[in-house]
């Protein structure tokens, strides 16, 4: 089992395939903070960077970075995504795809094949 600990000293063993997607800035709040998500019912915040994150539990296989509407990232998990979509007109104007991993949706800029081709290429569903 893998391990992290929050910046509120919090610890968790947990699977690696379960995170199902790691930004570098809080949703939120848009503090520039690690966040994880797929371990809890929220999003748990970490001191260490994302890439260093995914590297020391094993998981940079199954991971894409993608960029997120406020142009700062986020890495899902590719085993994890269920759905991808090109963004509505409803969407944020510069949206190009959504991607659905787990609970969470990500709107995203990279174009709708871009996102394809690299979820197949970090392990997804065939899509």
């Amino acid at each position: 089992m893998a391990d992290l600990t929050t910046v509120d000293g919090l610890q968790y063993y947990f699977d690696p395939a379960a995170v199902t997607a790691v930004a570098d800035h809080d949703p939120d709040t848009l503090h520039a903070v690690t966040t994880v998500s797929g371990l809890t019912n929220g999003r748990l915040r970490l001191a260490e960077k994302p890439e260093a994150f995914l590297a020391r539990i094993g998981a940079t296989q199954w991971f894409a970075r993608f960029t997120q509407m406020t142009d700062t990232c986020v890495w899902i998990n590719c085993t994890a995504v269920a759905v991808l979509r090109a963004a509505g007109p409803d969407e944020h104007p510069d949206a190009q795809a959504v991607v659905v991993a787990g609970s969470q949706t990500f709107v995203v800029k990279e174009s709708l094949l871009r996102a394809r081709q690299m979820i197949n290429t970090q392990g997804g569903r065939r899509l």
